[in-house]
């Protein structure tokens, strides 16, 4: 009865790990992963599996007269896997599971080196008890288009130097985000004139077929603007995307 009690409040309790048998995703692929559920020192009903993805995001909010920045998690997908099992003291469950990436999910990659925050939530429901989770970093590169994006932008005399994820969403030109958080590159010029920008910060939203680029041209003495188009996904290098980045850029 005393271990019954420890386990509901969390001691002794099942536990689970995911393994993720993807290397590397992209945002819109479909990933798998293992659950392996180690039962505790009880037996106890286990109704299910839960799992997020989750992000952290840059937010604000207010705190007297300022505006104050703070990191926050929040959830981008979730699913439910009903299990309704009995799992004895010390046992092996192990479930597999194809899980898919919205195509607005932030990359955390670029280039081989860690740029945001994404991970893989998973927790168990557990009758009358505290659910064990895990907690495994995602590895999400960005699409060719997006990769094709960025250089080009580059090329045109910018250097990349910031990268953040943002709560909110955004909107453009025949397109808008769907997720609670969107992705900014942040870009400045490498040479300054007078009345050209001071910084880049582009978004994309992409909807798996195209490819929505938001840029905001902040320009001295003119403030800030913002231009925006879509870009089908089959423009996958430098080339073809350049036509649409000189339209946005010039």
């Amino acid at each position: 009865m005393f271990k019954k009690l420890l386990a509901s409040v969390g001691i002794g309790k099942a536990k689970v790990d995911a393994i993720l048998l993807n290397e590397h995703i992209r945002a819109g692929e479909s990933f798998d992963i293992e659950v392996v559920i180690t039962g505790g020192d009880v037996e106890q009903e286990l109704n299910g599996i839960e799992l997020a993805v989750m992000a952290q995001a840059k937010a604000e909010t207010e705190v007297g007269d300022e505006e104050v920045e703070y990191n926050k998690s929040i959830v981008l997908q979730h699913w439910q896997q009903a299990l309704n099992v009995v799992i004895h003291p010390g046992e092996q469950i192990t479930r597999q599971f194809t899980l898919q990436l919205h195509p607005e999910v932030p990359a955390t990659e670029l280039f081989g080196q860690s740029i945001s925050k994404v991970w893989l939530q998973t927790g168990l429901d557990i009758k009358n008890g505290i659910d064990g989770s895990d907690k495994d970093s995602l590895y999400i590169i960005p699409s060719p288009t997006q990769l094709a994006v960025l250089e080009a932008i580059e090329q045109s005399g910018y250097s990349l130097y910031k990268i953040d994820i943002e709560a909110g969403r955004v909107r453009g030109d025949g397109f808008q985000s769907h997720l609670p958080c969107y992705q900014e590159y942040e870009f400045k010029p490498n040479s300054h004139s007078f009345f050209g920008a001071k910084e880049l910060e582009v978004t994309f939203v992409d909807n798996g077929a195209e490819t929505g680029v938001l840029i905001e041209i902040d320009r001295a003495f003119l403030g800030d603007g913002y231009r925006s188009m879509s870009i089908p996904n089959q423009c996958d290098s430098v080339e073809t995307v350049r036509p649409y980045i000189e339209r946005l850029l010039g």
